[in-house]
């Protein structure tokens, strides 16, 4: 029960509160219209225009925006101006630029007091009269369905065909040489505006009307050919319609705003829009109906006329921006946005955002709000927002910060008198219970709102804590309080109080949820805690959470429970499992204030980083943990926010309404989004290459760009159009020939390349817009660089052929070497069989002979066998030191202590020995020591030569003839053996091929003359 002193205070606040007469309805003078739903940016000089009088605009085909001002050219992606005058453009001869006309054949020209302009390919062309124009001055240009262009000018009219002009002047049948517009009707006809009449052009001659045939006037400022077929004419005395070869005219006495017609534009509905200098008029079903500023216009001189394809009508007057749609004008001045009021220009693009070009105040973009805000220019209390909700009647109640509660009903915002109590109030939660009882969460306590009355509770009332963060009404009638000091269940009167000595996870309380089990779910500042039972249980960090600060909760349809976070993003709990999706996953930000779901199966959720849009769906089935999220999108100041920075701590800080519209508490206002009449942005944003940089210097992007082999550095500058959310826009590239896969740039329009290699190589770009839309195809740009000398094909091929040469001639090499000591080994081993034949060979037959006669002598006279077998012994001792020199390569050992002539003696001897042959030698001439070569050769071709006649001759006498004269030396030996044929050698004579591979190495002459019976002369000259 309540104190004494506390039924005082209540019983005193009521009756207060009822004398004060308080009421929920806003007063007359704070109900305000639903704010725009355009958001605007604007640019001037300081942003990048050339000039801040903006007199034309046109979006090209493929996608570009073109400025048109007093003083230059301006290309604008949404991003960057590109500037063209004459500094950089010197075709440019005059920097007023008029009019803009893209044709047939995608070339734009460009109309200025100094000529003509054609743009196309990335190339300036100026056409003047000494190409044929009738004048320099020139108006403006339109293309007719066979394709040729009509130029109109100051002093006639021209025809461009296949590039050559054909002038048109009063000469060839004009009323008038000032030519104002030209018009192609649906039958063919030219019809041609001049400052003397109206002409018409079919078959090559001209038919002329003026006031005599019943126009209105001669001044012709403007046509106008409608979906009827009829031609209507805007002159300086008035309208006239030309229909079934007759002129009906319209002046201020048929209704007409002014007599002087500036702009004509049909509607959807076809009814005719006519802008004069003094109102606007419009011709429907034979009735002129007329508005000027007493209607709605904020201007009487209307300049533009713009029909945009939802039906709206744009009019550009020159004291602001009109908009006329059902019946009703909605005016934009510069305090919502627009740059100036003296509108000269207005485009609509194929986003479906409208361009406004202002005087003297420069460029101005009007395009439709995704997100609508609702700020103290609207009627709110306060910018910053605590708590949103929505009761059962549709009234959105706002809770601000320490202005009080606010209201917004029926396309009205209300607020609370200031000296209503609640007028100061810091509302932190807002909630509707079960009784309709209105409950406010403050700092300050909890007020009930019942019936106009306010009741105030507090501590002193059984409240944990003043200060309220979060309302919540069960189904069972409870209301659940969250504070800083603790949970309270306000129930059936009852105050019941729930901290940490009762098992909750932290005394500061943030959001609670109750699911459809009836388990009452509260986020506090340290974990989650679930309230069943009368029991808590509790989920920290250790149980899957990612972070403790649990700030947000929401039931979704299938029982899932999803968590926003303070710092570890959003959470999914279901089945006794977290789920975990943060910054890492694809989201923004990991700071999640609110979370509301759509009916599309889309999750909403408030951050600092603006609100977030991510397919439920997506989220519940990711298989792969490691990919980002697909479906995430961000709504920011481009979509219509304020700020993109959202407000937490009060709960709820975000509401569905029963029209499914979402809002959210933000520090600059109250967003609101639609999604059921949300409109992505399906156009593909045409993607081009705009300049190409390589080494600092900027490179003409022509067909195949051929580069030299020291490049090193290069740039590929590259831009997505779309103006919807141009700073959304995203980029993947691939260098094919170079990369692998595509490569993500994000929102960067610059592409970096360093060490190339040589070779053919192409650039490929592609852009996304705001709503994931791609474009269809790729722009792309091929260069060529071009190798050093040493990455060329045929350095590479004389390599590989220098490298075959080395190998061919390491391999001749190779074998040579391996032939050459094949030859050494085979001239060694041949030297030795020659050596041991010469020494060994002989040796053992001298031996062999020696034993002969020793076997003769035994049987007869064993004394006298003696003798031999010392010789035999002799020479096996002989011919064993031979074999050794022989295998060292040594001089004979006969040569070592005596001469060549000595030596052949003393080998002549030893060899006969004990034979019947008898051997002589013969020196002449003078003797004198020869190379060591020499002497072994000539000993041992003597030795075959003696051993020869003794074991195959059969010889009696052997001669040796040693001649020394100057320049060589001859050896002769000669025997009287049974002597052979020469051509028909006996197998098996190694000897002589031995005699014969010692004079060849001596470089001298072996003869060897014999026949049968005949005996045997053997004669070597060898020279010195």
């Amino acid at each position: 029960m309540l104190s004494r002193y506390q039924q005082i205070a209540v019983i005193t606040f009521v009756i207060l509160s009822v004398l004060a007469g308080v009421s929920l309805l806003a007063t007359p003078s704070d109900l305000r219209e639903l704010p725009p739903q355009f958001g605007h940016e604007k640019w001037q000089t300081e942003q990048g225009l050339p000039q801040n009088t903006v007199q034309t605009i046109l979006q090209t085909r493929d996608g570009y925006l073109w400025i048109g001002t007093k003083e230059g050219l301006a290309r604008f992606d949404g991003i960057r101006f590109a500037i063209f005058d004459k500094h950089n453009t010197p075709q440019i001869l005059n920097h007023q630029i008029r009019a803009l006309y893209e044709d047939r054949e995608g070339r734009l020209w460009i109309t200025t007091p100094g000529g003509l302009l054609q743009y196309s390919n990335g190339n300036f062309t100026a056409y003047t009269t000494k190409e044929g124009l009738a004048s320099n001055n020139v108006w403006s240009v339109y293309q007719d369905r066979a394709g040729d262009l009509w130029i109109a000018t100051v002093n006639g009219l021209n025809r461009f065909r296949d590039g050559e002009f054909t002038a048109y002047t009063t000469q060839q049948g004009l009323l008038h040489n000032s030519v104002e517009a030209v018009l192609e009707d649906k039958a063919g006809n030219l019809w041609i505006a001049t400052g003397g009449g109206l002409n018409r052009f079919k078959d090559g001659s001209f038919t002329s009307y003026s006031k005599k045939d019943g126009l209105v006037g001669e001044a012709i400022k403007t046509l106008h050919a409608d979906q009827q077929g009829r031609l209507w004419i805007g002159t300086t005395d008035g309208l006239s319609l030309f229909a079934n070869g007759k002129f009906v005219n319209f002046t201020t006495r048929e209704g007409l705003a002014s007599n002087e017609v500036e702009v004509i534009a049909e509607d959807r509905a076809g009814a005719i829009w006519i802008g004069t200098a003094n109102g606007l008029s419009q011709w429907q079903n034979g009735t002129m109906t007329t508005f000027t500023t007493k209607q709605g216009l904020p201007g009487n001189r209307i300049r533009l006329l713009a029909p945009d394809r939802e039906g709206t009508l744009w009019i550009g007057t020159s004291n602001g921006l009109t908009q006329y749609r059902e019946g009703k004008f909605a005016t934009f001045t510069a305090q919502d946005g627009i740059a100036g009021t003296a509108i000269l220009a207005l485009l609509e693009d194929r986003e479906g955002n409208f361009w406004i070009g202002t005087e003297a105040s420069g460029l101005s973009l009007l395009k439709t709000k995704k997100v609508v805000t609702y700020t103290t220019r609207d009627g709110l209390t306060a910018n910053v927002i605590r708590s949103i909700y929505s009761d059962r009647s549709g009234k959105v109640w706002i809770g601000t910060q320490e202005r009080g509660l606010n209201l917004i009903h029926n396309g009205q915002v209300s607020s609370f008198p200031a000296q209503q109590s609640l007028a100061g109030d810091d509302v932190m939660a807002i909630c509707e219970d079960t009784e309709a009882n209105l409950w406010i969460g403050t700092t300050d306590g909890l007020k009930c709102i019942h019936t106009g009355a306010i009741k105030k509770i507090t501590v002193n009332d059984g409240l944990a804590d003043n200060y309220i963060r979060s309302l919540y009404a069960g189904r069972d009638g409870s209301l659940w309080i969250g504070t800083r000091r603790g949970l309270t269940q306000y129930k059936q009167g009852k105050f019941t109080t729930y901290t940490m000595l009762d098992g909750l996870a932290s005394d500061l309380v943030g959001a609670i949820c109750e699911d459809r089990q009836g388990n009452v779910w509260i986020g506090t500042l340290g974990g989650l805690s679930r309230f069943k039972d009368d029991k808590f249980t509790n989920f920290a960090t250790d149980a899957g959470l990612s972070s403790e600060v649990v700030i947000a909760l929401y039931e979704d349809g299938a029982g899932g429970l999803w968590l926003g976070t303070h710092g570890g993003g959003l959470n999914y709990f279901k089945d006794g499992k977290f789920t975990h999706f943060t910054t890492k996953d694809g989201l923004p930000d990991d700071v999640i204030y609110q979370i509301l779901e759509d009916g599309q199966g889309n999750l909403w959720m408030s951050s600092n980083k603006g609100i977030i849009r991510v397919s439920r769906k997506e989220l519940e089935t990711r298989a792969d943990p490691n990919r980002k999220l697909e479906s995430v999108a961000t709504f920011g100041t481009a979509e219509g926010m304020e700020t993109r920075e959202c407000s937490g701590g009060g709960h709820p800080a975000g509401w569905k309404t029963a029209d499914g519209k979402l809002w959210f508490a933000t520090i600059k206002g109250v967003a609101m989004i639609d999604p059921v009449h949300l409109k992505s942005n399906q156009q593909p944003p045409p993607v081009a290459i705009e300049q190409i940089v390589v080494d600092d210097k900027v490179v003409p992007a022509n067909t195949l760009i051929v580069l030299s082999p020291e490049k090193a550095r290069f740039e590929f500058y590259y831009t997505g159009l779309s103006f919807v959310a141009p700073n959304k826009v995203t980029f993947k590239y691939k260098l094919e020939g170079f990369d692998k896969d595509w490569v993500e740039a994000g929102t960067r329009r610059v592409a970096w390349y360093t060490n190339i290699p040589a070779g053919n190589y192409r650039f490929l770009v592609m852009a996304r817009n705001n709503d994931g839309v791609w474009s269809e195809s790729t722009a792309s740009v091929e260069f060529l660089l071009q190798p050093r000398f040493y990455q060329t094909w045929w350095f590479y091929s004389l390599c590989l052929l220098a490298l075959g040469l080395c190998v061919w001639l390491w391999y001749q090499l190779r074998v040579r070497r391996l032939k050459g000591q094949f030859a050494v080994i085979l001239a060694e081993r041949t030297r030795i069989a020659r050596e041991i034949h010469d020494t060994l060979a002989q040796g053992f037959a001298g031996i062999s002979l020696q034993l002969e006669l020793v076997a003769r002598l035994m049987t007869k006279t064993p004394e006298a066998a003696r003798p031999h077998l010392d010789q035999a012994r002799q020479l096996v001792r002989s011919s064993l030191d031979e074999a050794r020199r022989s295998v060292w390569d040594l001089r004979s050992q006969a040569l070592e202590s005596s001469d060549l002539p000595s030596a052949l003696k003393q080998t002549a001897n030893r060899l006969v020995h004990g034979t019947s042959m008898q051997a002589q030698v013969k020196v002449t001439g003078t003797y004198r020591q020869l190379s060591r070569t020499i002497e072994d050769h000539l000993l041992r071709i003597g030795q075959e030569a003696i051993t020869n006649a003794i074991k195959h001759a059969r010889a009696e006498n052997l001669h040796l003839d040693l001649n020394y004269v100057a320049d060589r030396v001859t050896l002769r030996v000669q025997d009287d053996g049974c002597g052979f044929d020469p051509q028909h050698r006996p197998n098996g004579h190694f000897g002589l091929v031995g005699m014969q591979e010692r004079v060849a190495q001596l470089g001298g002459q072996l003869s060897i003359n014999s026949r049968p019976n005949a005996g045997t002369e053997i004669i070597v000259e060898v020279p010195l």
